[in-house]
């Protein structure tokens, strides 16, 4: 059985709205499981309301973690500001699914992915 994630990275204060059409655009209809983020992301208002806006859990990642992926798209300027680099796309792959679409805005990411999770 498959299941998607969305992996997210924010600036600080960003509209909720924003992260929500991000997302919709990359799940198009799509249910999603899980929120996936950086451990400094877990008080996010928008990552907060982006989980209970999909219904999702809210699963996070300590940077060391995160900073061991490996990412096909690292940021200079993420890992300038973060000390890590990538923060979407590195959740996406320590929860442990693969990389499906992603989508940016100048105030967020996102990354879609799948995981297969077995029954039983």
């Amino acid at each position: 059985m498959d299941e998607l994630v969305v992996g997210v990275g924010t600036r600080a204060g960003i509209d909720p709205e924003v992260v929500w059409a991000l997302v919709d655009d990359l799940r198009d209809g799509r249910e999603v499981t899980a929120v996936v983020t950086s451990e400094r992301k877990a008080t996010e208002p928008a990552v907060l309301a982006l989980a209970a806006y999909l219904g999702a859990s809210l699963q996070v990642y300590a940077d060391e973690e995160l900073t061991g992926q490996p990412v096909a798209e690292p940021s200079e300027r993420v890992t300038r500001l973060v000390g890590v680099p990538s923060v979407a796309e590195a959740a996406v792959l320590a929860a442990g699914a693969e990389v499906l679409a992603r989508g940016r805005c100048p105030t967020a990411t996102a990354v879609l992915g799948r995981r297969v999770v077995s029954l039983g």
